[in-house]
């Protein structure tokens, strides 16, 4: 089955079948989609709607992207602004084209890297840049790990490269070998044995700003994106992950050893109440406000509803 990804990447190359037939369509009004469509005496129900999308502001049709129980479908509705009736509209659905299939994700030839990016959901270009953070450090402190096999790392945000670094070395915020300081920067530590680490840093050259790439996110995101540009979106996307995974580690990192001191998380399973919401806090994490001991949100005065009863 075509992921998300794979089917944009098949409407850019343009590997679609154009079928062009006005259909009956099953419409939801209250889900705003279709739930299924007849052609040539077959009845395919919708199984997911992957997305909708208008050409323009001013042009009230419509075009889904669903998948069917036999494939990606574009469906067109073709509205019309009928003369001398204000603001009614006519319309017919038309099937647009069928997606072609295609194999295996030539993306994730690496099995690491798909096994990351299934953990994850998705490829982009954050799970690849941790992905290779992790690729470089592992193969870097290769002896040092036989001698001292707790790896704990520290990362500088809480992108998508976070699932790389726990699908990839096991240091997962659970099990206490994994920090999470969401500074927004690709900066990541990877520590082995005591008081030393090893401190990567994404070079600014190694990512430079795509005016195209930005302009096209910045539409998906306000919902504005024609299906051809979030197509084009997904080929700009796979430029950057290609780029990524393709940069020598001396061109895509910087590389230095820090002194390291690791965190100390006071830990607890002892499970107290707050005294102001009820609700059960790790003993580790309650604030002493007044006497009162508190959940950090209610100390910040950010939570005030009674508890459940």
């Amino acid at each position: 089955m075509l992921t998300r990804e794979a089917i944009f990447r098949q409407i850019n190359a343009d590997n679609v079948e154009p079928i062009q037939e006005i259909v009956a369509v099953d419409y939801d009004n209250a889900l705003q989609m279709p739930l299924g469509f007849r052609h040539r005496g077959r009845y395919y129900k919708v199984m997911e709607l992957i997305g909708s999308f208008q050409e323009s502001p001013d042009d009230p049709s419509v075009l889904y992207l669903v998948r069917t129980q036999a494939g990606v479908y574009a469906l067109y509705l073709d509205l019309w602004k009928e003369p001398g009736k204000g603001h009614l509209h006519r319309g017919q659905w038309v099937l647009h084209f069928r997606v072609e299939e295609e194999g295996e994700d030539r993306m994730l030839v690496d099995m690491k890297l798909k096994r990351a990016a299934d953990f994850h959901g998705h490829l982009c270009p954050d799970l690849a840049i941790g992905y290779r953070a992790c690729q470089y450090a592992l193969r870097h402190l290769e002896l040092e790990l036989l001698w001292s096999p707790g790896l704990r790392v520290i990362v500088e945000s809480a992108c998508s490269a976070v699932d790389a670094v726990q699908r990839l070395t096991g240091c997962t915020v659970g099990n206490g070998r994994l920090v999470v300081r969401d500074y927004g920067k690709h900066v990541y530590t990877f520590v082995c044995g005591e008081g030393v680490g090893l401190r990567l840093t994404l070079r600014p050259e190694a990512l430079p700003p795509d005016p195209d790439f930005l302009a096209l996110e910045e539409k998906i995101k306000a919902g504005r994106a024609t299906m051809l540009e979030t197509a084009r979106y997904q080929a700009l996307l796979d430029e950057r992950i290609s780029t990524l995974l393709k940069l020598p580690d001396e061109v895509l990192f910087s590389a230095r050893r820090v002194a390291v001191e690791w965190p100390d998380e006071p830990t607890t399973s002892a499970l107290i109440p707050c005294d102001r919401c009820g609700e059960p806090v790790a003993a580790s994490h309650l604030v002493t406000i007044d006497k009162r001991r508190l959940c950090q949100p209610c100390a910040e005065q950010k939570k005030v509803t009674p508890p459940d009863r």
